[in-house]
């Protein structure tokens, strides 16, 4: 029975195909071999998808990315059904403009079948606005580039990295919402002013940018040290939260797990020094000092729109070991060039920097604050730095002078600054706006006061500002800006705010005491003299 029914299968399938070749040809099939052509066409399946754009919110209107997959052997799209474009290779690039926008994309074949894939998307380039020019230019390195991200992709965004290939790079290793920063409701994320990467200097601010705070990998780059550590805001850092990974060629990797400011310094060696005492015994050990000094802890530059100064200061290595320096500026790199940031100074040895303020004909005239950070052997020192950029042409001059009772001022207390204005322009009176702005070094402004005066040939008038009561110690600027005409002219002057400061009567008294004291021992010590003398005769005498 079986055997039946596979002698069946076989009978059939023969016969089956015998038909169909048959009519294929038109002819009985004789098992003969024939010359005649068989013709034949072969059906192609086609298939296409769009990856992108996605039916999602972009933040740009241009250079959106069209990337496809098909089969055809013809592809084209168009956008909102306007006007048909030939593809010759994925992917490319359109710019489109703000709103919805429905894109299609067509394939066909040989056959002229044609298929037909669309995907809607939006445009809306003020949803979200993202400030990173600094990974932006030539040296951005691998950096993320965060405009060709949907808004839904930003906020749950992997493998971001910040790079600037001349100093360093971030490469986050978990997943950031870029829209979460530290006021999400106002549509701005400013990486710019929330990040650093610098020589030996790598910071995410994390009050600006709390959704930054990940754990990453961070390179530092062209280093020279021969063994260096990890310093988190100039310590050595925990290895609870860095992790060295390896150190070749100047690039110094490691891991951390949170984020504020990191950079690299030599892993000190102990050294020790032998200096002998007394007649050839053993000697003492004393470990050797690391100091340097600054000539200056504050630089002051005025420039108009165009301008550039040079001015110097001097580091001195005042300790027994030999130092290697770096010098860092982490705020006002678009206004200061340094000549050199990275070198060594032996013992006892000096070395001036120059320091060029530019002012470019385009920079916003203001006051801008910032601090030069030099570091050596684990220490690190501050130079603020005060640079006031004014109005090219300024029809006004003007200068201030603060007293010396008032370089010092205790909170609560008044600033007083003598102001002098200078009418550059002609000998009419005019009346011109003065701003009166009091600055911490962090440039954050603690009182801000507007007048109106009136200007002839010149004026001079002392202003006094109150320090409120509950501002903290520490260096201040007091700022003044004359504006007249679209023009700016400007002058500031450093003070201190302190917790307790010497008045002149004091210091009188102190004087006087010391000068007492001084006469007291001179007289003691005229006293015993004169008796030791007059003993020793009378003793001479009675022999």
């Amino acid at each position: 029975m079986k055997r039946g029914f596979i002698v069946f299968i076989i009978f059939y399938f023969i016969f089956f195909n015998t038909i169909i070749s048959a009519e294929i040809t038109g002819e009985v099939i004789t098992g003969e071999a024939t010359s005649q052509n068989l013709d034949m066409s072969i059906l192609v399946r086609l298939s296409s998808s769009i990856l992108s754009p996605e039916s999602k919110t972009y933040l740009s209107n241009d250079s959106i990315l069209l990337n496809y997959t098909s089969s055809g052997i013809a592809t084209w799209y168009n956008l909102d059904q306007i006007e048909n474009i030939t593809l010759v290779s994925s992917p490319i690039y359109f710019s489109t403009t703000e709103g919805e926008h429905t894109l299609y994309l067509y394939a066909n074949n040989s056959q002229g079948d044609i298929i037909t894939k669309s995907t809607t998307f939006y445009v809306n380039t003020t949803f979200l606005t993202i400030f990173y020019d600094k990974y932006k230019t030539e040296h951005k390195g691998s950096s993320t580039n965060f405009s060709s991200y949907t808004y839904e992709d930003l906020q749950n965004l992997e493998n971001v990295i910040l790079e600037n290939d001349l100093y360093g790079k971030i490469q986050f290793n978990e997943v950031i919402n870029l829209t979460d920063d530290s006021i999400p409701d106002d549509n701005v994320v400013d990486i710019d002013f929330g990040s650093d990467i610098s020589f030996n200097r790598i910071e995410i601010n994390s009050e600006l940018l709390p959704n930054f705070n990940k754990s990453a990998t961070i390179y530092l780059y062209n280093l020279v040290f021969t063994n260096p550590r990890i310093l988190r805001n100039g310590s050595v850092c925990p290895s609870t939260i860095c992790t060295e990974q390896d150190y070749s060629g100047g690039v110094f990797t490691f891991n951390v797990t949170q984020f504020t400011v990191y950079s690299a310094e030599e892993t000190p060696v102990e050294e020790t020094t032998t200096s002998s005492s007394g007649g050839g015994g053993g000697g003492t050990m004393t470990k050797a000092k690391k100091e340097f000094s600054l000539s200056a802890d504050s630089l002051h530059v005025s420039l108009e729109q165009g301008d550039v100064v040079t001015k110097t200061f001097t580091i001195t290595n005042t300790g027994t070991q030999k130092l290697m320096f770096t010098i860092e500026n982490p705020t006002l790199k678009n206004f200061l060039k340094i000549d050199e940031i990275l070198f060594e100074l032996n013992p006892g040895e000096s070395k001036s920097i120059d320091l060029d303020f530019i002012a470019r004909t385009n920079a916003l005239p203001d006051l801008y604050l910032g601090k030069l950070i030099i570091k050596a052997g684990g220490i690190e020192k501050e130079i603020l730095i005060a640079i006031e950029i004014e109005s090219a042409g300024a029809l006004f001059d003007v200068n201030i002078k603060i007293p010396d009772r008032y370089t010092e001022v205790l909170p609560g207390e008044k600033i007083l600054g003598e102001i002098s204005i200078y009418n550059l322009g002609g000998k009419d009176r005019v009346d011109v706006e003065l701003d009166y702005i009091i600055k911490d070094k962090n440039n954050i402004t603690i009182v801000s006061l507007s007048d109106t005066i009136a200007v002839e040939t010149r004026t001079n008038f002392i202003k006094s500002i109150l320090i409120p009561s509950d501002t903290p110690t520490g260096k201040y600027i007091f700022y003044v800006r004359v504006k007249y005409d679209s023009k700016i002219a400007s002058a500031s002057a450093f003070f201190d705010v302190v917790e307790y400061k010497v008045l002149l009567r004091e210091k009188s008294y102190i004087f006087s005491i010391i000068v007492l004291i001084i006469l007291i021992i001179l007289g003691i010590i005229f006293y015993l003299k004169t008796n030791k003398l007059f003993f020793g005769f009378k003793k001479r005498r009675k022999r």
